[in-house]
């Protein structure tokens, strides 16, 4: 009673699920509903894929690692779009991941440390308890806010304690973020940026702490926060990729792909729905998910204490809480779909009443011809990768469990293959998504209407079409 388990540093092949059927439906289903809830808030989405993963039964160092590879790449799909439409600080992105590389270094040290002492149990037990100390501080903090922002009709709240410190903190140097329009001290980035990295290795989240430090430390707005982790999330997914592929042979490349599959269309999709929306939405969708899960990972937490023997509890409480883990992180998981597209359909439908939907809407970048063609060979495509990576379902765990265990230049070769092939299938998809929701129309406000529902609320549509009908008068009769 009370002991330590027994688990050694790696990972083992007999450590990886069976995926089947219904668990490969359900990740496909897991990518989409992350995947837009990160390109709508710029965090990986991490506090739902993780837990989602853990609640089929993927350990936790696996569960962290392979969303850690599934992270990055999607980032740089979703990096990519928030900075055209001018969402992204990259000056910004760049200081705090510097010191987010540092933060995923120590961050995985520290679970490799925990699954030596207590095994796969307690590591499952670490990242629950992580769950419930900050989901629930964070979403505290943003529904303060979105309760703030509708009481007073505001767009979003002013970040007092940002302007505070930037009037007073001015420890030198003082560098200028233009799209985040704030002039902070370089010291205010270093520890948020490796807090960030930090909790993305030991947990794979790492956006709900640096999304909220950029607006409440930084200054920044929701969207630019939003929009600049992504990149950050970009640059800690593919070392904390290599650093967990390197030494613990953790990344289940298969669990990665099937999120990967969906998550790169859901991620455009929540990117594009940020300029449909008043910024404080963002802050909602947050805190609404991260409650859920939070309710999800407290459920699991005493089926970890009793197994590893620490509480003594009835078998048949521990089995009911166990299972709800699952059904309330399907609820999770569908709570971003009404705050992400109930928003986008109005706004589109009152444009589309007024005759103005086309001018309002960012053009497709091909014809439909084009469109349709790259769609079938990237679906061709898509399916030879599927075909060769599951033919054998036990191929990947028995490779990638080898490479800690390989000489030194053998496992940086194949562990930066492992980064390759996550890039690789990430161009595949993500350029099948793009295509894909071009052709069905689903892109972004462009700016002059955005910032008009930004600011004025559904309002904005009637306000905008207001000056598109007088500007068409006045070149008429000229």
């Amino acid at each position: 009673m009370g002991g330590f388990a027994e688990g050694g540093a790696a990972m083992t092949p007999d450590m990886f699920i069976h995926i089947g059927v219904n668990e490969a439906l359900f990740l496909l289903a897991l990518g989409f509903f992350g995947g837009m809830l990160s390109g709508f808030i710029g965090s990986g989405g991490a506090f739902v894929l993780t837990p989602g993963m853990m609640s089929i039964g993927v350990q936790g160092p696996i569960a962290v690692a392979s969303n850690m590879c599934h992270k990055f790449p999607k980032a740089m799909i979703g990096a990519w779009r928030r900075k055209k439409v001018g969402h992204l600080d990259v000056k910004l992105a760049t200081l705090m991941a510097i010191s987010a590389i540092f933060g995923v270094q120590v961050g995985i040290q520290v679970q490799k440390y925990i699954l030596e002492q207590l095994g796969p149990t307690g590591t499952n037990l670490y990242v629950s308890i992580a769950f419930l100390i900050v989901l629930p501080s964070v979403s505290a903090l943003l529904l303060r806010d979105v309760i703030k922002s509708k009481r007073y009709g505001i767009e979003d709240t002013k970040p007092e304690f940002a302007e505070k410190l930037e009037k007073k903190f001015r420890l030198p140097p003082m560098i200028r973020f233009d799209v985040a329009g704030r002039t902070q001290s370089l010291w205010l980035t270093i520890p948020t940026g490796f807090a960030t990295g930090f909790l993305a290795a030991t947990i794979a989240v790492g956006g709900f702490i640096g999304v909220p430090s950029m607006i409440y430390v930084i200054g920044a707005t929701s969207a630019v926060a939003s929009g600049t982790e992504l990149g950050i999330a970009f640059v800690m997914g593919s070392t904390g990729t290599f650093t967990w592929t390197y030494l613990l042979g953790a990344v289940d490349f298969r669990l990665t792909t099937l999120i990967l599959a969906t998550s790169l269309i859901g991620v455009q999709i929540g990117a594009v729905g940020t300029t449909y929306v008043r910024q404080y939405y963002i802050k909602l969708a947050m805190a609404v998910v991260m409650l859920l899960v939070t309710v999800s990972r407290a459920c699991a937490v005493p089926g970890y204490l009793s197994e590893l023997g620490w509480v003594s509890l009835d078998e048949g409480l521990v089995n009911t809480l166990n299972s709800l883990v699952f059904p309330i992180m399907i609820i999770a998981m569908v709570s971003v779909t009404p705050i992400v597209l109930v928003p986008m359909m109005n706004v589109r439908k009152e444009l589309n009443k007024m005759g103005l939907l086309e001018k309002a809407v960012a053009k497709a970048e091909h014809e439909t011809a084009g469109l349709v063609k790259r769609l079938i060979i990237f679906g061709i495509l898509t399916g030879v990768n599927y075909y060769l990576l599951f033919r054998d379902p036990n191929a990947w765990p028995y490779f990638v469990t080898s490479i800690p265990h390989a000489g030194p230049l053998m496992s940086i070769a194949l562990t930066i293959g492992v980064i390759g092939l996550a890039i690789y299938w990430s161009i595949i998809h993500g350029s099948f998504a793009h295509n894909f929701l071009d052709l069905v129309n689903i892109t972004a406000l462009k700016d002059e209407v955005a910032k008009r529902i930004a600011t004025e609320g559904f309002d904005g549509i009637k306000t905008w079409a207001a000056t598109v009908k007088t500007s068409t008068v006045e070149s008429e009769t000229t």
